[in-house]
C-alpha cells in the first residue's frame, strides 16, 4: 500500500530526528545510513526513498535547522533597510540564545563544530559545510557594505576583513561554550563580545583598507 503524503511526511521527520542524534553521539564520519534508519524504525529503502545518501541527508537537516533564520537575514539585506546591521547582531545574539535553551539545536551546533570530522570519507560533507560558510561570510559583506553606504559605519572598513573577524568570533565563541557547557554563561558573554566586536568595527583603525601603523 502506498503511502499517504501525510505517512511519508511522518517518516522523513522521524529520519531527520534520528540522524540528529546519530550524529551527535557517533560523529557524522562513523554513523551509518543503516543506524539511522534502525533508530528512526524504518528500512534502509525508506531511508532512500527520501534521500539519496549521507550528504543530502546532513543537508536536509542544515536546512531544517537554519533556514528560517537565513530567510529572514536574506530578507533585511535584499531590502536594504537602515537596520541591517542591528537585525545582524541581534541575530547574532539569538543564536547563541537558542543554542542555550533548545536541545535540538544545540545538537546540531555540536554536529557542525565538534562532530563533523574531515575525513577521506567525508569530503562531500566538508565541502557542503564549506559552502555554507561562504554563504555566511558573504552575507557579512553584504549587511557590512550596506552599513557603509549608509554611514552607519566608516566608509573606508575593509569589508572583507570585518567579515571575517565576525565569522571568526562566532565560530571560537561556540567551539569554546559547547566545550564548556557548565562554566560558560553564554547569553551574558555572547551579547558582551558582540558589541566589543562591533565597537571594534566602528572604531578600530586596524579595520580599515588602510590601517594605521
Amino acid at each position: 500500500m502506498r503511502k499517504t503524503k501525510e505517512e511519508a511526511q511522518q517518516t522523513k521527520e522521524a529520519l531527520l530526528a534520528a540522524a540528529l542524534d546519530v550524529f551527535y553521539q557517533r560523529g557524522v564520519s562513523r554513523a551509518s545510513l543503516h543506524e539511522i534508519a534502525t533508530a528512526a524504525g524504518v528500512t534502509r529503502g525508506a531511508l532512500y526513498w527520501h534521500f539519496k545518501n549521507k550528504e543530502d541527508l546532513f543537508d536536509a537537516l542544515f536546512q531544517q535547522v537554519f533556514c528560517p533564520l537565513r530567510t529572514q537575514l536574506q530578507h533585511d539585506i535584499d531590502t536594504s533597510s537602515p537596520g541591517a546591521l542591528n537585525n545582524m547582531m541581534q541575530a547574532m545574539e539569538q543564536m547563541f540564545f537558542r543554542m542555550s535553551s533548545d536541545e535540538s539545536y544545540r545538537k546540531f551546533c555540536y554536529i557542525l563544530y565538534l562532530n563533523c570530522e574531515h575525513t577521506a570519507d567525508n569530503k562531500a560533507i566538508g565541502k557542503l559545510l564549506q559552502k555554507y560558510q561562504n554563504l555566511w561570510w558573504q552575507n557579512l559583506c553584504t549587511v557590512f557594505q550596506i552599513s557603509c553606504e549608509q554611514n552607519i559605519l566608516p566608509q573606508d572598513s575593509d569589508i572583507e576583513q570585518a567579515a571575517l573577524y565576525f565569522q571568526a568570533l562566532f565560530m571560537g565563541l561556540t567551539t569554546l561554550w559547547l566545550s564548556n557547557l557548565q562554566t560558560l554563561d553564554i547569553n551574558k558573554i555572547a551579547h558582551n563580545f558582540i558589541n566589543i566586536a562591533l565597537e571594534s568595527l566602528r572604531h578600530n583603525p586596524r579595520l580599515r583598507k588602510n590601517p594605521e601603523a
